[in-house]
């Protein structure tokens, strides 16, 4: 099988693209350190506990 070189420069540029894509694409990667915020009774609230859901609001000033 004989490729031409616009074939080995488009196969050498998807091998690439898959190897990009596969090594920047681990999940299972752990957060560093502890998340955490502070709620509206003024208590720390950890985002990493798996206990528990945490649903956040952000609120932006508009205008």
């Amino acid at each position: 099988m004989v490729l031409t070189m616009k074939k080995r420069w488009m196969l050498a540029a998807l091998l690439f693209a898959c190897a990009l894509l596969t090594a920047c694409g681990s999940a299972d990667v752990e957060p560093e350190g502890e998340l955490s915020l502070v709620d509206e009774q003024g208590e720390e609230v950890s985002l990493t506990n798996k206990e528990r859901a945490t649903i956040l609001f952000h609120f932006t000033e508009v205008g």
